[in-house]
């Protein structure tokens, strides 16, 4: 049976429609048409004067419903996270591993593989964050893990992870030219990050086709005004996709501003969220140190910042209420932005004729309302 949300403000990715209806049928949209004009036989679902968006997609968690995602390689805890993400309006994502030796990555693909035919439109593959990293910014990975990437290792990754990697974060500085070239023609997006490059650097990471930053002005060499470094270099460059953690820790409101002022369209919200998600766990043990929950954020146990506690739907709510952004336009980061930098967005992100019935219904005070995945609705804890 066809179905259609009505009664609400319509974000579709690219306009926004009042008095109009989005019709789907089993997991696609059709269309977006005026009320008036839907067929009698059309079961009709009412948004309560909300906002209709696309399904939030989220291109870096970590965890969630108590899971890490590293820490636990399976299907059954990839399930389990989808569950957590689901009931804070995330219906696609990338399930993001950590720094890891390479049977565990070996582990996670598989996983991740199994999952993504299980669910295509939630698992939309699998972030590899790291281990390629430098040990000045590893941040809360685990630094024996932390290595130089070879030809023999990639031989092994890119084999196992082809069509399941979609997304590498690294230190453009600590990977040498042949095998940076190897990896830009192997059609995963690489993502700078966790990096101490210099400005210079940085740049030609960029002109050789690195186009994507992973958390900005979140481990990385920063603003200073003498020796600019990777942060910089991302505003000055403009072109780079962007994930920022808008959780009011990672980085300061004017912080967010100053950099959708240079990048414009080109940055997006991500959560980079840890296993704490729905969850009331009191902390994930990294290495040798523990990551507590408390305090609405995540911390080592003399309070320096080590994971996130954000959800897509705080992020976005943030954004408006915090960064002062538009909501059409929050919503875009949320959703747009990130299936664009995967080259999915006739598939998620926006709503067009054929794209997944993924969708997330807000309230008008951004409270979570409704979502639905494949067309059939997501049950609502609380």
């Amino acid at each position: 049976m066809r179905k259609a949300l009505t009664n609400g403000t319509i974000y579709s990715g690219h306009s926004v429609y009042e008095q109009h209806a989005l019709l789907f049928e089993k997991d696609r949209v059709l269309e977006i048409l005026p009320q008036a004009d839907l067929p009698a036989d059309v079961m009709q679902v009412d948004a309560q004067g909300g906002s209709i968006c696309p399904g939030f997609v989220d291109l870096q968690v970590n965890g969630g419903n108590g899971i890490y995602f590293t820490q636990h390689p399976t299907l059954e805890s990839l399930t389990t996270i989808r569950d957590a993400h689901l009931q804070f309006g995330t219906t696609s994502f990338l399930p993001t591993v950590i720094s890891a030796f390479q049977e565990v990555i070996l582990e996670t693909i598989e996983a991740v593989r199994q999952a993504m035919h299980q669910h295509p439109s939630t698992f939309l593959g699998m972030h590899l964050e790291g281990p390629y990293f430098s040990l000045e910014k590893a941040g809360a990975h685990d630094v024996a893990c932390i290595r130089t990437a070879t030809h023999q290792e990639l031989d092994i990754l890119l084999e196992a992870g082809q069509d399941v990697i979609k997304y590498l974060t690294l230190a453009p500085e600590c990977v040498e030219d042949s095998v940076l070239q190897r990896l830009l023609e192997s059609g995963i997006v690489l993502s700078a990050g966790h990096s101490l490059a210099t400005y210079d650097q940085a740049m030609d990471f960029f002109r050789k086709g690195v186009t994507a930053v992973t958390h900005l002005y979140n481990a990385m060499s920063g603003m200073d005004t003498k020796n600019p470094g990777l942060a910089a270099a991302t505003l000055d460059f403009g072109q780079a996709w962007t994930g920022i953690i808008v959780d009011g820790e990672h980085c300061h409101p004017a912080a967010v501003r100053l950099a959708k002022k240079a990048l414009g369209q080109k940055l997006l919200l991500i959560s980079d969220c840890a296993a704490c998600v729905n969850s009331d766990i009191p902390y994930t043990q990294f290495g040798n140190f523990r990551s507590y929950y408390r305090n609405g954020r995540c911390e080592t146990e003399d309070g320096r910042l080590a994971g996130s506690a954000l959800t897509m739907l705080k992020a976005v709510q943030n954004t408006v209420q915090l960064v002062g952004l538009d909501l059409e336009e929050a919503l875009r980061m949320a959703t747009l932005y990130p299936a664009q930098v995967l080259q999915m967005e006739n598939k998620v992100g926006q709503f067009t004729p054929g794209s997944y019935a993924n969708i997330t219904v807000l309230n008008q005070d951004l409270s979570l309302q409704q979502v639905w995945v494949d067309g059939q609705p997501v049950h609502l804890e609380g």
